[in-house]
């Protein structure tokens, strides 16, 4: 299990910065998304369609960013689905333990995801992946979880919420180099 937190931190910023006007469009659907009430149903599937995007543009980096494969996550409704549930269900637990489980759990289930979209997993087998692959090096993983949660907090709170247009794509692209770093990307 690799971790490095400062350089997928690093990349994730000039990815953001490449492209910036694209990301802040899709933070802005992400935040109209969760400000609904079926924001908790459809945020994972959007979630796997954004990953789709950046895996696409990892592939081909001088192909423009495209926001209009953001609907592809609903390829995987029923899984990316089921795994954000999941994954909210069990960080809370996490949380109620104390907010260092929290993170941790995050940490371990942080591929699920990316891993549903990119390899087309159930998510059972993506969670039971991401747990294994993200054990090897736990406290490694939960440094960085720690790390993106702390900048999405200070980038977003330090400038009134207008920050969040770089947070949220910073916090999403080095969940996806990490991801990248560990299991490769598929070859589809």
């Amino acid at each position: 299990m690799t971790v490095k937190t400062g350089e997928w931190i690093s990349e994730a910023w000039e990815l953001v910065k490449a492209d910036f006007w694209m990301h802040a469009l899709i933070a802005l659907i992400f935040a109209a998304v969760n400000s609904t009430g079926i924001g908790y149903l459809i945020i994972g599937p959007l979630t796997c369609g954004y990953v789709y995007i950046i895996i696409s543009k990892l592939k081909k980096p001088t192909a423009p960013l495209d926001i209009n494969p953001l609907s592809k996550g609903f390829d995987v409704f029923i899984d990316s689905f089921v795994a954000w549930l999941l994954i909210g269900v069990f960080t809370s637990l996490g949380l109620i333990a104390c907010i260092v489980g929290s993170i941790v759990v995050w940490a371990l289930l942080l591929f699920a995801l990316p891993l549903i979209m990119d390899r087309r997993m159930s998510f059972w087998d993506a969670i039971c992946a991401s747990y294994d692959k993200a054990k090897q090096n736990w406290f490694g993983l939960s440094l960085f979880v720690f790390v993106l949660t702390l900048l999405y907090c200070l980038i977003s709170f330090l400038t009134f919420g207008i920050g969040y247009f770089v947070a949220f794509p910073l916090m999403q692209i080095a969940i996806v180099l990490a991801y990248r770093d560990n299991f490769g990307l598929a070859s589809r």
